[in-house]
């Protein structure tokens, strides 16, 4: 294809990627990002989401380089691609490594049993949603017997439209493990969501930090404090299934937490 041959001449790539978690406020970290003045906004929406998808993935790199601006247009800006489901798919960081080489990747987690409930609610709430594209992928489950089925030794996740996996995406251990086989540690920036309500104006300076570009002026932090992305609006009555599962799943997740903690030298209030 044309783009193959000329987008890699004249479309820039990702500087940094967003690699993740759902539903762990990546959508506000972009949107926060993409104020300042040394980064440049991906063209169309935020998730490319080529790494993890082969329907992308198969469209080839001209396909990726097309949601970049042009390398004229981009100047001396950064971009960035912010696909929340980068972290928990085995086969993406060897791909990110054959296709961009070494960059710099951010990764935002989230304590797993409210990021598994919160990513439950919303495929739940996708029901009578209006957008097409996102009521198709609706889980019609209750939270329980999501949670009960990804636990039954024969679940495939193909059976579904999308690999939910409620619990699956909370082991950032793991998942984290499966990045350091490709890229240094000090090339992925992991952070705490908590940090996000109450230290905004630190974590994102330390984000600019990283990226080695300017802090964020005073004045902009404090317009960025009264921002929010994403919140769900959804709302569903826990019954007392999903409230065992709930308790179930915190009792689950320790030793999992335990082994980020120890990866990480850190830790979270979990």
């Amino acid at each position: 294809m044309i783009k193959d041959i000329t987008y890699p001449i004249i479309k820039s790539r990702p500087d940094f990627l967003i690699i993740g978690e759902q539903k762990a406020g990546t959508t506000s970290l972009y949107n926060y990002l993409t104020q300042h003045p040394q980064i440049f906004g991906n063209i169309g929406w935020k998730e490319v989401r080529y790494f993890d998808r082969p329907e992308h993935y198969n469209l080839g790199f001209g396909w990726y380089l097309g949601h970049f601006p042009s390398k004229l247009r981009k100047g001396d800006k950064l971009t960035c691609d912010a696909s929340p489901n980068y972290l928990s798919y085995e086969f993406v960081p060897e791909r990110i490594k054959k296709d961009l080489g070494n960059l710099k990747m951010i990764a935002v987690l989230r304590e797993p049993v409210s990021r598994a409930y919160s990513a439950w609610q919303m495929f739940h709430s996708f029901a009578d949603i209006d957008n097409a594209h996102l009521r198709r992928f609706y889980d019609k489950r209750t939270f329980a017997e999501a949670i009960e089925e990804e636990f039954s030794p024969n679940f495939d996740h193909a059976k579904y439209p999308f690999r939910y996996d409620y619990v699956g995406r909370g082991k950032y251990g793991q998942n984290l493990e499966n990045y350091y086989n490709y890229f240094d540690k000090e090339s992925i920036l992991v952070l705490n969501m908590d940090q996000f309500r109450t230290d905004l104006g630190i974590v994102l300076n330390q984000v600019c930090d990283f990226l080695e570009i300017e802090q964020f002026s005073q004045g902009t932090l404090q317009s960025l404090q009264q921002e929010k992305y994403n919140k769900g609006k959804y709302k569903f009555k826990k019954n007392p299934a999903d409230e065992e599962k709930l308790e179930f799943l915190k009792r689950y997740f320790v030793p999992f937490n335990e082994k980020l903690y120890t990866l990480l030298g850190e830790r979270y209030n979990w």
